[in-house]
């Protein structure tokens, strides 16, 4: 997938808002919530994951509720289409993402 491509509203119906829009937020959100409030998160790797506490747990939280909300603006708002509250729910998610996952990245490593 192209960075351009974030651009344009998705294509797809009403199951891909459903599923998409609503219920893989829904799921992402609750990790989210629940890494915020213990404060220990799953760091994801690429040969094996790792469980961080405390400050980099709430940088952690904030990306994946990011990424929830960038789920639910991309195939919610852009399957309904209002495209208004779609492009800037879009790049006000990707922004969140990028601060909080250097932020969890940041508190990782000093």
């Amino acid at each position: 997938m192209e960075a351009e491509a974030l651009s344009y509203p998705p294509p797809g119906g009403r199951v891909k808002l459903l599923l998409l829009g609503v219920l893989l937020p829904l799921i992402i959100g609750y990790f989210g919530i629940k890494a915020w409030v213990t404060e220990e998160a799953v760091w994801f790797g690429r040969n094996s994951n790792m469980i961080v506490h405390g400050q980099v747990a709430k940088g952690l939280a904030v990306t994946y509720i990011s990424v929830c909300l960038f789920c639910h603006f991309r195939w919610y708002w852009g399957l309904k289409p209002v495209y208004r509250v779609y492009e800037i729910g879009t790049i006000v998610s990707l922004l969140a993402f990028l601060g909080s996952i250097a932020y969890a990245a940041y508190m990782l490593f000093t």
